[in-house]
């Protein structure tokens, strides 16, 4: 993007535009982008912390508050929010909206409007990171249209609200699409943003078991603390405590249905559900006995820097390390000059590499996956084809495959590797290999 490449168009992926600008802007930074974008993550992630606090605090106490702002942050790496996933980022303006709705609820007249705009203006730079901010925007944009109404009891009132606030929710969106339609690509924002989702194939229960089994793992223990905190949290006995335990359950109750209604289950699509649970159970850390309070959010805590290290250690081994990059990076140079096509593989080896991308399409999951095909503006036969008749100096492979691949692209790249490539360094992990294929001269 910095060099002029335009995301749909020159880069094709079906994110939201504002993802992409947030991420030319940490390369901005300088680096090679890696510990940048930790940084800035990093800070998003302390900042949604504090926020959480902030919000925990009138039914929970500041101490509570401030344990409930922890444990989001030791959650965050189990659902695999360890990087630069976008929740990462727009949690943080979700918790901003919810910070504003809910001062709503007790502001005055005059208040409500302009804290209603600031929430809706939040949740509309949230859809700029991840579409699936709509669920968590719509419950409080029907929540601050509640709260104008008992203010005023005006229906002319209300609709002018409704206007204003959904008008502001729209409006970066909207921003974008003008922008694109000003290139003469609003077909291709359109397409990208809002219609190749539907036409992507639905999960079968195969594929959907075990993601629904690990996001169990992840959400029971802490749904059981947010009953736990209903039933002996101190919330009754707080002034207003009843107000903010409610509107954290309403919260994470929007949150959730997001997550069920979307029904792919992957781990790091339960980041969004993470600050609204951190939430609701910090009255569990508020009891009335305080020392028991106070072991409650430590054994919590402790659990969680536990299981952090533990998922540390098995991310590790699944993914690699510096170690094994080193080793992918020194086995593909050699033949760089004839161009890389990571066909089954992270797409951070273009960057790290520094080749140039063989296809407008250079996430592999685009080209490989059976869900995609027909859901990404091309055929994916022909375009892994197009990208082989360029004879890439260098193909990176991954085994073994996925059950859900299209397997009619596997056999014309498996064909091509048996003809025309070698294999030249294989990285084995805890569950996969990643293996590098150079092209062999011709005779």
């Amino acid at each position: 993007m910095l060099h002029g490449a335009l995301p749909y168009v020159d880069i094709w992926d079906r994110k939201p535009v504002g993802l992409f600008a947030l991420y030319a802007a940490i390369r901005l930074l300088g680096g090679d982008g890696i510990v940048q974008y930790q940084v800035v993550a990093t800070l998003f992630a302390a900042a949604t912390a504090l926020l959480i606090a902030r919000l925990a605090a009138p039914a929970a106490g500041i101490v509570a508050a401030t344990a409930a702002g922890v444990v989001y942050l030791l959650m965050l790496p189990l659902a695999g929010g360890w990087g630069g996933q976008a929740p990462v980022f727009y949690n943080l303006l979700v918790a901003g909206a919810a910070l504003a709705a809910y001062r709503a609820l007790n502001a005055d007249p005059r208040r409500i409007r302009r804290l209603g705009c600031l929430a809706m203006l939040l949740i509309g730079l949230g859809l700029q990171l991840k579409y699936t901010v709509v669920f968590e925007g719509f419950a409080f944009g029907v929540l601050l249209l509640g709260v104008s109404w008992r203010a005023s009891r005006s229906w002319t009132r209300l609709a002018a609200d409704a206007a204003l606030w959904i008008g502001l929710a729209l409006a970066p969106t909207l921003l974008a699409l003008a922008y694109y339609a000003w290139r003469g690509e609003a077909q291709a924002f359109v397409y990208a943003n809002f219609l190749s989702i539907g036409a992507r194939a639905e999960a079968s229960d195969a594929e959907l078991a075990p993601r629904l089994l690990k996001a169990a793992r992840l959400l029971v223990p802490p749904l059981l603390a947010v009953g736990l905190a209903a039933w002996i949290g101190g919330w009754r006995a707080r002034p207003g405590g009843r107000t903010a335990f409610g509107f954290a359950i309403g919260w994470l109750a929007a949150a959730l249905g997001g997550y069920l209604i979307f029904g792919t289950y992957f781990d790091h699509y339960a980041l969004p559900l993470l600050a609204p649970l951190a939430l609701a159970m910090a009255p569990l850390f508020a009891t009335r006995s305080r020392p028991l309070g106070i072991a409650i959010a430590t054994a919590f805590i402790a659990l969680g820097v536990t299981a952090d290290g533990v998922a540390f250690v098995k991310g590790k081994a699944k993914r690699g390390d510096a170690q094994e990059m080193n080793e992918l990076l020194a086995a593909i140079r050699p033949g760089l000059s004839q161009g890389l096509w990571v066909w089954n593989g992270d797409s951070i080896l273009y960057h790290l590499t520094g080749a140039p991308l063989p296809s407008r399409w250079p996430f592999a999951g685009h080209l490989n996956l059976l869900r995609e095909h027909g859901a990404v503006g091309m055929d994916q036969e022909t375009e892994v084809r197009r990208i082989l008749a360029t004879r890439p100096g260098v193909i990176v492979d991954r085994t073994p495959r996925a059950k859900d691949f299209n397997f009619a692209v596997v056999r014309i790249v498996d064909a091509e590797l048996a003809s025309h490539y070698r294999p030249v360094t294989t990285v084995k992990l805890s569950k996969s290999s990643l293996v590098v294929y150079r092209r062999t001269p011709s005779p």
